[in-house]
């Protein structure tokens, strides 16, 4: 279920620049998106904003960022692929303003997912260097995360990313309900593992 999980909210790109996105993106984020650079900048630069209901509850590891190079167009196979757990704060001014019901959280990379990044970045820099490659896509997906309430009927997720400290958050993804993503049967298991928070 992690697999399909992580593939439902995403920003892809190929060698000439960002191209596209997935999952629900507003177009004036995808305009706004052609002046990110998530592949030359940084890691510990990179921020990302995910928001959730407020009933469901988020810590460290219950969100992950995966940087991956697919080896060919529309393919399943990978010639980087690194996935690394983030590290989530909801006290922060600069996120995005929460709409009601919502709870966003920050969510930066610690020291050692920073350097995982780092390499992914540089190997899909020598790849591209020496010749065509795949689609390259960085992806934020909640994988986890406790109740404060009851299972609620849907699973909202809305994303967002900054790679310039200076600039503001860039919405990549709005209201991507992970409940109706998946299939049933995942689905079923993505809510049977949202457990009351202290248990």
């Amino acid at each position: 279920m992690q697999q399909k999980l992580i593939r439902t909210l995403c920003l892809a790109w190929a060698s000439a620049g960002l191209l596209a996105a997935c999952g629900a993106v507003t177009p004036a984020s995808l305009i706004a998106a052609r002046g990110l650079d998530p592949l030359n900048t940084p890691p510990d630069s990179i921020a990302l904003a995910v928001a959730v209901p407020e009933t469901v509850q988020l810590a460290d590891g219950d969100a992950i960022l995966r940087l991956a190079l697919a080896t060919e167009p529309e393919g399943d196979s990978f010639a980087v692929d690194e996935t690394v757990p983030l590290r989530l704060s909801s006290s922060d001014d600069d996120l995005p303003e929460a709409q009601t019901g919502q709870t966003i959280y920050l969510a930066r990379l610690g020291p050692e997912e920073a350097e995982r990044i780092a390499e992914a970045q540089a190997q899909i820099t020598a790849l591209r260097a020496a010749g065509p490659t795949g689609q390259g896509s960085l992806t934020v997906a909640v994988t986890g995360g406790c109740l404060l309430g009851p299972v609620p009927a849907s699973l909202p997720v809305s994303t967002w990313l900054q790679t310039d400290p200076g600039a503001g958050f860039v919405q990549l993804t709005r209201q991507r309900d992970m409940f109706r993503v998946l299939d049933p049967a995942d689905a079923a298991a993505l809510r049977a593992g949202l457990l009351p928070c202290g248990t």
